[in-house]
């Protein structure tokens, strides 16, 4: 490889078109000591900041190991593509690719902000991304603390067996002899906090997701004609096929029934709709009078004013990455991203003026502090303060 060749890549990694069999050469090419300076060079180039005027150690290992991980990604992609939007890890459309940003982000901002670096950037530092973690309150009103180091058996109630694995997952057990119909139905209720996330098992095999800032009640055995659970803030649901016992989630405005099926729900009372994203089978929503049946890559959106409408070629990737572990937005306002980073990091976030009207399309990780996603936004002209564990966003 010649210089030219580097040159080359690098500039194809930045704009996301380079195939896997190039990402290996680079990768390569990144670690050998001839390339050292010419790397350096390319790194402050494509930021074109006087804080980039030296790039360490530690920063060239961050940027090997995020093209390390998307040639690990991108080659998964390729050996399993289903058919949805092909996933380009932390891709923030602006020119520059968000991995590198992730990579530097913190240090970016930390220049950025010299003046009130001791004061500030101390907290955004330790402004951690949200974890695995969750209360289970069970019917006897006795509350759990659900964290990924704590698993088995976690209870007994109503014939059912409730343990959590080491992947993080509750899981509910019926015993033979356990949960008769002549026992009146018994609700557990799992909840996370903002900067929490947790997954559920349910006692007839469904397995539901649940977002930071979220809650889901359920019966700790279906009985009846009827699988029935309530969810406020956001889930994902891959529900066990019963056509004898439809599934059916309740939200503050809507009722989704489904019989078996792959669906997201967002039903955050902050934001101004409610979504209902179906990837498999069928749904038939309810919020009133009105109704839809939604097809796979459908979407029921409901707004405040109770209007129910269908988008027929929704974004099915964008709605579920929380699920996978990434933000992604298209041509969001920052109200909207703000929001979710605020129920992700568990800050505060306030506007000081007038609210940016920039628009931004893109995805990155949500498994970084939040100094990498601030210098993102920081970078795309977006002026920040912060106070603690407060984001004042500055006209």
């Amino acid at each position: 490889m010649n210089e030219e060749r580097f040159k080359a890549l690098f500039e194809q990694y930045l704009n996301d078109g380079i195939p896997s069999e190039d990402l290996l050469e680079l990768q390569g090419a990144i670690q050998d000591d001839r390339y050292r300076v010419l790397f350096d060079d390319l790194l402050k180039n494509a930021f074109k900041e006087p804080a980039f005027a030296e790039v360490n150690d530690e920063a060239r290992q961050l940027v090997f190991n995020a093209i390390n991980s998307r040639t690990t990604q991108q080659e998964n992609t390729e050996l399993k593509n289903n058919g949805n939007r092909r996933l380009i890890p932390y891709r923030w459309l602006s020119g520059v690719a968000a991995l590198v940003f992730v990579a530097l982000g913190a240090g970016w901002f930390f220049v950025r902000n010299q003046d009130n670096r001791q004061k500030e950037n101390t907290y955004t530092h330790i402004i951690k991304p949200g974890s695995n973690k969750a209360t289970l309150t069970l019917a006897n009103g006795k509350k759990i603390i659900l964290t990924d180091a704590l698993h088995g058996q976690l209870a007994s109630e109503a014939g059912v067996k409730i343990s959590k694995t080491k992947q993080g997952e509750i899981i509910y057990t019926v015993a033979a002899d356990g949960g008769g119909d002549e026992q009146a139905l018994q609700y557990n209720t799992l909840t996370t906090k903002r900067s929490e996330q947790f997954q559920v098992i349910l006692p007839d095999g469904s397995h539901v997701w649940l977002d930071a800032a979220s809650s889901l009640k359920y019966p700790v055995t279906f009985k009846g004609n009827e699988r029935k659970v309530e969810l406020t803030g956001q889930g994902y649901f891959e529900v066990s096929q019963n056509a004898a016992m439809p599934f059916i989630v309740r939200t503050t405005k809507t009722e989704v029934q489904v019989l078996g099926t792959h669906f997201n729900i967002s039903a955050y009372d902050d934001d101004p709709e409610i979504k209902t994203t179906l990837l498999e089978g069928a749904v038939k929503i309810k919020s009133g009078t009105a109704a839809a049946i939604l097809k796979p890559g459908e979407q029921a959106v409901l707004n405040n004013k109770g209007l129910l409408t269908v988008k027929k070629d929704a974004d099915v990737g964008m709605e579920i990455a929380w699920k996978n572990g990434l933000f992604d937005f298209k041509k969001a306002g920052i109200e909207e991203i703000m929001l979710k980073v605020s129920r992700w990091y568990d800050i505060d976030v306030k506007y000081s003026g007038k609210i940016p009207g920039t628009k931004l399309t893109g995805r990155m990780s949500r498994n970084v502090d939040i100094s990498g996603l601030l210098g993102i936004l920081q970078f795309e002209g977006i002026k920040l303060r912060i106070e603690g564990k407060t984001v004042i966003v500055i006209d």
